[in-house]
């Protein structure tokens, strides 16, 4: 490729990478109905004033209320306002229908428990949580799980409780885990979530999650719309659980996902924005699955085992930018993804309180099947007593900054997509690195303004900046 080609290349790969902007979301107007429910209260109702609110003094006559709301507004109708005054709550789980709204007065003014009871017992459900919805099929037509909100709670997971009660059929509980075509979740508070560890599937608990798709081969909707944003919500606790072993519980505090969505057709905007996630130490803070088109800026994340994950379903179009991320043993981590934009965030990194969380110790990580990501203008320093064993950017792996396709002849074709570095900085840390891991792959990426081609027969390269 000559010189004039590349340069006309890479104009283009900047057009192609997604905005470092997010688009505000303008959600729909709050259900017209209200009601009204109380812990505990001087005169109880029938919820349409807060003078007189709905008993939800126990699980079970919550619960009640719930069943009977439900068939009130017809399970796909209208939809309602449940709000929650000030107290502390227990449930057996709260299920959101469509169009559902939980708010309560405030975080640390309403607080709503799982509590274990006799239909967890005689379900044997692996997975529960706090509040969930739109799980499950959704078709025909207008059944959408559209205008969910959850806001201004805090909820305690239990793991202890209910681990104690139900025993080893039990493997996760989290708080919110809501699959919708529209959701936004804000002024939430997530505690005491927690997993069995050993399996693949009982190892990762998620204490907010909320996705538009999924797949895998359930009945669930997959919507082409995705609408989802998480904002000013707290995650914090470590991930309860075993303690011991190889295969040991984590969780991605905030999750989200849209399998199936239509960035072309469809209405993509996905927003996880002003939320602190701390004292997650055995767990990863930020990720997501099969993003198309998603932002995440002006997070805080404190004191956790790792910033942000991006390992499953080829995520592309993620921005990440602004967001601080301190005293965590890890950055981030990205493995097939493109597109990135990694802009502006600051990491002050920690070292390893145990070996098994090693591999997070670096600022940035960057591996297999990764092409078309921008790390750029962000600020890396180790805060330790002793010099860190980590790189500030650790590139690796297999079929790094290339595109393979097909042809319209049918044929593979490969061309260059690489992964770009500039004007970041670091302190502490050992030079950045990048390497084909095995014989026989190839790298491409570029460092300021140096382009460099790696193989598998190649030591890889060292990099700081400005250009060594």
């Amino acid at each position: 490729m000559n010189w004039f080609l590349h340069q006309i290349r890479f104009v283009v790969l900047l057009v192609a990478w997604p905005s470092a902007s997010a688009q505000e979301i303008e959600w729909p107007a709050a259900p017209e109905q209200t009601v009204w429910l109380a812990a505990a209260h001087g005169s109880f109702g029938d919820g349409q004033a807060a003078v007189e609110p709905i008993d939800a003094s126990s699980a079970t006559k919550l619960g009640q209320a719930l069943e009977r709301l439900a068939k009130e507004d017809g399970f796909y109708g209208d939809g309602l306002v449940l709000r929650f005054l000030s107290g502390e709550y227990e449930t057996h789980g709260i299920r959101l229908r469509p169009r559902w709204h939980v708010t309560g007065a405030g975080i640390g003014r309403t607080t709503i428990k799982l509590v274990p009871g006799a239909r967890h017992r005689k379900i044997k459900s692996a997975n529960h949580s706090v509040i969930s919805g739109g799980w499950g099929p959704q078709r025909p037509a207008g059944r959408d799980f559209d205008n969910l909100r959850v806001a201004d709670v805090s909820l305690d997971c239990n793991w202890r409780g209910m681990k104690a009660a139900l025993g080893s059929i039990l493997k996760k509980v989290a708080g919110v885990d809501l699959l919708a075509r529209q959701a936004l979740v804000e002024r939430v508070r997530v505690s005491g979530f927690g997993a069995q560890g050993g399996r693949p599937s009982w190892r990762e608990v998620f204490p907010i999650r909320v996705i538009s798709g999924m797949g895998d081969g359930a009945e669930l909707p997959g919507y082409s719309d995705s609408i989802i944003e998480i904002r000013h919500c707290i995650v914090e606790d470590f991930v309860h659980g075993p303690s011991t072993g190889t295969e040991w519980p984590y969780c991605t505090g905030i999750m989200v996902s849209h399998r199936g969505a239509d960035v072309v057709n469809g209405t993509v905007n996905v927003r996880v924005h002003h939320n602190e996630i701390r004292n997650v130490t055995n767990g990863i803070a930020l990720g997501g699955a099969y993003l198309q088109r998603a932002v995440f800026f002006e997070n805080t994340v404190t004191n956790c085992g790792i910033g942000f994950n991006f390992d499953t379903g080829s995520n592309r179009g993620v921005v990440i930018r602004d967001n601080r991320f301190v005293a965590c043993i890890g950055g981030g981590s990205v493995n097939d993804g493109k597109a990135f934009v990694i802009r502006d965030n600051f990491f002050r990194l920690i070292a390893p309180s145990s070996p098994r969380f090693a591999w997070w110790h670096n600022g940035v990580r960057i591996r297999d099947y990764t092409r078309g990501i921008l790390v750029e203008g962000n600020r890396f320093v180790f805060d330790g007593e002793s010099k860190s064993r980590a790189r500030g950017i650790l590139l690796h792996g297999k079929n790094v900054g290339l595109r393979t396709f097909k042809n319209a002849d049918g044929e593979w074709r490969r061309e260059t997509d690489p992964n770009r570095f500039r004007n970041n900085s670091y302190s502490g840390l050992l030079p950045n690195f990048a390497g084909p891991q095995q014989v026989g792959d190839e790298m491409h990426l570029v460092v300021g303004g140096r382009t460099v081609h790696l193989t598998g027969e190649s030591d890889g390269v060292q990099f700081t900046w400005p250009d060594d």
